[in-house]
C-alpha cells in the first residue's frame, strides 16, 4: 500500500513546496500594475540587522505570546529551526532559484504581474469567510464585490478592475481569526521546504486551503499542478525582497525571523483593531 500511494505524496510534497517555500502568507499585497516589486529600504534592512531593535514594546504585544516578556521572539526550537532553515536554504540554491530566474526569463514582466493579480484574487474566498469570521461584514462584502467584478470584467482577475468602482480584496486569515479569539501563536517554526510560520498560522494556512477555489473545483491531479504553478508565481513575486533581505546580514536566519514576526504582529494587530480602512498599499492589488 505504501508503494501505490508513494508518488501522489511526493507530488503533493513538491507542489506545495512550491507554493510555500517563500514563507509569504495568502493576504501579501501584489505589485501593483507597471511596477516593479520593491527591494527592502536601508532603514527596514538596518532594524532587521538588530531584530529587537524595531520591536514593540512587551506592552503592546500582550495580545499575543509571539514576543515573550522583553520583546524576544518565542523561539524554544531555535537550534533545530536553524538546521532545518539550512537545509530549505540548500534547496532553495539547487531548485528553486533557478526555476524562478527560468520563468522569469521565459515570461515577460507585465504578464508575470497580471498572473500575480489573478492568483491573488483567487484568495478572495478565503479573505471573505475570515473577514465574517472577524465580525467585519463590510469588509467581507467589498471583498466579494472586487472578486466579482476582477472575475467577471478582468478576464478572472489578470485585470484590476475593482479599483474603479472604489472597491478592493481586504486580505485576512484564518491565523488572524484565531488570534481574534485568544489563541496564541505558540513558537516560531521553520516546517522543511515550507519556510516560517508559528503553530497557530500554520493551523490556519491549512484551514484556509479549504476555501481556495481550486481545492473544490479541481480534481485532486490538477490540483498538484495548479498549486506548482501558483508557488512559482508566489515565489517571483517576493524574489528580489527575499534575496535582499538574506544578503542583509551574516545571520539570515534572524533577519527572517525578525521580520516575519514583525509583519505578522502588525497584521494581527490591524485585525484587531478593526481597521477596516486600511492603507492602499495593504490593499493593492
Amino acid at each position: 500500500m505504501a508503494v501505490i500511494h508513494r508518488q501522489p505524496v511526493i507530488a503533493l510534497g513538491t507542489a506545495a513546496a512550491l507554493l510555500l517555500a517563500s514563507g509569504a502568507s495568502v493576504a501579501d499585497p501584489v505589485v501593483p500594475p507597471g511596477e516593479e516589486p520593491a527591494a527592502p529600504s536601508e532603514a527596514s534592512i538596518q532594524s532587521e540587522k538588530s531584530p529587537n531593535a524595531a520591536v514593540p514594546s512587551p506592552n503592546d504585544l500582550a495580545f499575543d505570546p509571539l514576543f515573550d516578556d522583553e520583546g524576544e521572539v518565542y523561539d524554544p526550537l531555535e537550534p533545530t529551526n536553524r538546521v532545518i532553515y539550512c537545509f530549505n536554504q540548500g534547496v532553495s540554491t539547487v531548485f528553486f532559484d533557478p526555476v524562478t530566474r527560468g520563468y522569469r526569463f521565459v515570461v515577460p514582466g507585465l504578464v508575470r504581474r497580471a498572473l500575480q493579480r489573478a492568483l491573488h484574487n483567487l484568495n478572495a474566498p478565503i479573505f471573505i469567510v475570515n473577514n465574517l469570521l472577524q465580525l467585519r461584514p463590510v469588509a467581507a462584502l467589498e471583498t466579494l464585490g472586487a472578486f466579482a467584478m476582477n472575475l467577471s470584467f478582468g478576464l478572472g482577475g489578470l485585470v484590476e478592475t475593482a479599483s474603479g468602482a472604489g472597491l478592493a480584496l481586504v486580505p485576512a486569515d484564518f491565523g488572524q481569526t484565531l488570534a481574534g479569539i485568544g489563541v496564541g501563536s505558540g513558537p516560531y517554526i521553520i516546517m522543511p521546504l515550507l519556510g516560517p510560520t508559528t503553530l497557530r498560522d500554520g493551523f490556519g494556512f491549512v484551514v484556509d486551503r479549504a476555501f481556495h477555489p481550486l481545492t473544490y473545483v479541481l480534481a485532486f491531479p490538477v490540483q498538484l499542478v495548479g498549486y506548482g504553478g501558483i508557488g512559482v508565481v508566489r515565489r517571483d513575486e517576493i524574489y528580489d525582497e527575499l534575496k535582499a533581505l538574506e544578503g542583509s546580514s551574516i545571520d539570515s536566519y534572524a533577519v527572517l525571523r525578525s521580520a516575519y514576526t514583525q509583519a505578522r504582529a502588525s497584521e494581527i494587530e490591524k485585525m484587531r483593531a478593526r481597521e477596516d480602512a486600511d492603507p492602499a498599499p495593504q490593499r493593492s492589488l
